[in-house]
């Protein structure tokens, strides 16, 4: 065992490009765009040497989950072998392929083609996914690293894998079962004759009475059922009068949510002793929402007392009422029977869909 103010010692191989490798860490810590599923080093998160450090002492390999925005962004410049339109997503997703590649983090895109599938179908899925595949190959790590740096403006011509001809377009049981609890808190959100604390207590009574504890889509309809939170992007469109565009904002939401119960199921103690993860998203909301996930306390009260700080500036004088319900609601489902539905009813979350997607096609 390690002393602990031992010494480690790292050898580098002397044709790493260890300056290169650090300004991309240092340009991706300062984005906001990254939550680590784990307490970052006092180095910080993406230091070459508490990187080292992590693989090799700690055993601990590191994954990235990134979202649809950031993936698509790599593929593309996989295709069209430039960057194209520098936008901060872009930035991010080149610098995530780059230091990713040059560091030997896996990255782990499943959700992400799973989002697109279900938006623009299986086709359109594995062809970019095709694009996916030959940028994550870590024999290139030199030219994503000379992009990322700018002393080159190309990437060598690439093809893309062969298909793979995966079917991604079923989503997965928590997105239905996040889609489900974004219907209902949208309606709420829609319903012009309660305050915003009654309608956040009010999803919370149905996430007891008649579903389950969805805590990553509670966390984030903190913000969304808010009276203060900046809330553009969270649900896009939902008071649009074409209800179609508001139903897919919903989707989107409920796909949201889902990279950060991800990311919650990746930080329990389980899974964090096989690896470490890494959530990378350019959607500001979303990199707000994942600390709140991943509060670090001892006990009920401190972490009471830490989510109503947090909550503060969204609910003012009721974030600490907001905090309460939550953790009151941890505590009722605790002690309850699980759900049932009506008799004949062999899919119960997709008859709360149904009936969630019936409440929010009316509610304008």
């Amino acid at each position: 065992m390690l002393e602990h103010d031992a010494t480690v010692l790292f050898g580098l191989d002397p044709r790493f490009p260890l300056e290169d490798v650090e300004a991309i860490g240092s340009r991706l810590m300062a984005s906001g765009a990254l939550t680590p599923g784990f307490v970052p080093p006092a180095a910080g998160l993406l230091t070459v040497h508490a990187m080292l450090y992590a693989d090799r002492i700690e055993r601990l390999p590191t994954v990235l989950l990134p979202d649809r925005n950031v993936v698509t962004r790599m593929a593309r410049i996989a295709r069209d072998g430039c960057i194209g339109r520098e936008d901060p997503p872009t930035r991010l997703a080149l610098d995530l392929m780059a230091f990713c590649q040059a560091m030997n983090i896996d990255i782990e895109p499943g959700l992400a083609f799973q989002e697109l599938a279900q938006v623009m179908g299986d086709e359109v899925a594995n062809e970019e996914l095709r694009w996916f595949r030959v940028a994550d190959t870590g024999a290139r790590a030199t030219y994503w690293i000379e992009l990322a740096v700018g002393r080159s403006n190309r990437l060598p011509h690439l093809a893309p894998n062969p298909p793979e001809d995966l079917p991604l377009s079923q989503p997965p049981h928590r997105w239905r079962c996040n889609y489900a609890v974004m219907l209902a808190a949208t309606a709420l959100e829609l319903d012009g004759t309660l305050s915003p604390v009654e309608r956040f207590g009010r999803l919370l009574d149905w996430m007891v009475d008649e579903f389950i504890l969805a805590g990553p889509a509670a966390i984030f309809c903190t913000k969304f059922l808010s009276p203060r939170a900046p809330r553009a992007g969270l649900v896009k469109g939902f008071r649009s009068a074409n209800r179609d565009r508001a139903m897919a904002g919903v989707r989107n939401a409920a796909w949201d949510v889902t990279y950060l119960s991800e990311l919650t199921r990746r930080a329990q103690p389980g899974s964090y002793a096989m690896a470490r993860c890494i959530f990378a998203s350019a959607d500001r909301a979303l990199a707000e929402l994942a600390p709140l996930l991943l509060i670090d306390v001892e006990d009920a009260s401190d972490y009471h007392r830490e989510l109503a700080a947090r909550l503060e500036t969204w609910w003012c004088g009721d974030a600490d009422r907001i905090a309460g319900m939550l953790l009151d609601a941890i505590a009722r489902v605790e002690h309850r029977d699980a759900p049932a539905g009506p008799p004949g009813v062999d899919d119960y979350v997709g008859f709360k869909i149904a009936e969630g997607e019936r409440r929010v096609a009316i509610a304008v």
